[in-house]
């Protein structure tokens, strides 16, 4: 009996498999997930928490974010409750009057190499935005809580060019190397500043680490990213426009199909501001330029019809396992808020053929490769799906809406 209704069970999801392919094929994988896919959106906080960056580690959440004077964590069970059920941790507060005490940005925290490291950006009190270089603070081991042990500064990225104005860096690793990506303003062959005054244009740049606090001896940045679509340029009440690249942030999709940077652009201080992807081609080199390709459109914007959250952007990724991967970015709402009441949110990410997806019909459109390749991995991913429901697998919640993201982040959450 046990094994008629495990064969049963297999035929069942062959069925499934079969009728789900089907109905994919006839929409050509488009409107079809479209509609599969649930773009609801969750609030955390009540307050400004800009640059929201979170990272899930042995049963906790850490979230930290932009508060200016400081590096403060917040660290909960509940991702959804972070807010009202957080420990709170002030970890690192600079010196006064150094070209790191004013002014700093988007923090992140990364486990590397055994041990905690925080990047950040930061500047001199009397030189302003043009002096924002990147900094790193040293932690506790990696197998420890990052809020209890001890923090120590380490200085600048060690042997990254002196001169540049840097910001939103971020920390990954492809093929057992790290690299690091940052938003900077344009630099040339050399290194040196193209304009050191102009803040108008931001690319990003990726440069090769020795180690978590040093780039690779000799290694110039290499620009993988420039604002040359409409919708990365916003202009200001002057006439200018601004070019904006910022905020990279690796992504990997769960079974490791696509990898790339999804980034920031066009003016954080709009409702404008969105998220776009740059997909890192299979087997491409990072220090390649050639290697990365910017997707069609946004991957995330400001909803059409005047509806809020507005200018999310600015994100971080967590991966929950079971194939549940979730964005948690800051947003306003109100479309003329600027930068006050940016609040963390989260919302769902989905991956199709094409790579992520979080709602936004102009990223996604573009068909690649052979209609039997597709057909056959979109057979195998329902296929895996069918079994592992069949024989009870999954966590995937039959709610939908914001009840269901609810209980997505208040159930398991993978490995620990």
């Amino acid at each position: 009996m046990l094994s008629t209704a495990i064969i049963s069970r297999e035929t069942a999801a062959a069925h499934f498999a079969f009728n789900g392919a089907l109905t994919w094929l006839f929409s050509f994988g488009g409107p079809a997930f479209d509609m599969q896919y649930d773009d609801s959106t969750l609030t955390l906080t009540s307050v400004g928490t800009p640059d929201p960056f979170v990272v899930y580690v042995g049963g906790r959440f850490y979230m930290t974010f932009t508060t200016g004077n400081r590096i403060e964590i917040w660290s909960s069970r509940s991702l959804v409750d972070i807010e009202s059920t957080p420990s709170k941790h002030v970890i690192w507060t600079p010196p006064p009057g150094t070209d790191h005490s004013a002014d700093l940005w988007a923090p992140e925290l990364h486990a590397l190499r055994g041990r905690w490291y925080v990047y950040y950006a930061a500047a001199h009190p009397a030189q302003g935005n043009k002096s924002h270089r990147m900094y790193v603070l040293g932690g506790p081991p990696a197998h420890e809580d990052p809020c209890r042990g001890q923090w120590e500064f380490l200085g600048r990225i060690h042997d990254t060019p002196a001169d540049q104005w840097a910001i939103d860096g971020t920390v990954f690793e492809v093929g057992s190397e790290l690299y690091f990506a940052y938003s900077g303003w344009p630099i040339d062959s050399h290194g040196n500043p193209v304009d050191r005054d102009s803040d108008l244009v931001q690319q990003l740049f990726v440069v090769a680490l020795e180690d978590p606090t040093c780039a690779k001896r000799g290694a110039l940045p290499v620009m993988v990213s420039r604002p040359d679509q409409p919708w990365e340029i916003s202009r200001d009440a002057d006439g200018r426009d601004h070019g904006i690249n910022e905020g990279p942030q690796f992504l990997r999709s769960p079974g490791g199909g696509w990898a790339g940077l999804v980034y920031s652009c066009a003016g954080s201080w709009t409702s404008d501001y969105k998220m776009a992807c740059l997909e890192l081609r299979p087997g491409g080199d990072p220090l390649d330029p050639g290697a990365w390709r910017k997707s069609r459109g946004p991957l995330i914007q400001t909803r059409k019809g005047g509806c809020g959250p507005y200018g999310p952007g600015h994100g971080s990724f967590v991966d929950l396992g079971d194939g549940e991967v979730i964005a948690v970015y800051h947003a306003t709402d109100s479309p003329t808020d600027g930068w006050e009441n940016r609040r963390a949110r989260v919302q769902r990410v989905g991956f199709n053929e094409e790579g992520p997806y979080m709602g936004c019909k102009t990223f996604g459109e573009r068909v690649r490769g052979g209609l039997v390749s597709r057909i056959r991995a979109k057979v195998t991913d329902i296929v895996e799906s069918a079994q592992a429901q069949a024989h009870g697998g999954g966590r995937k919640s039959e709610l939908s809406g914001a009840e269901g993201l609810r209980a997505l982040l208040e159930g398991g959450r993978g490995p620990e």
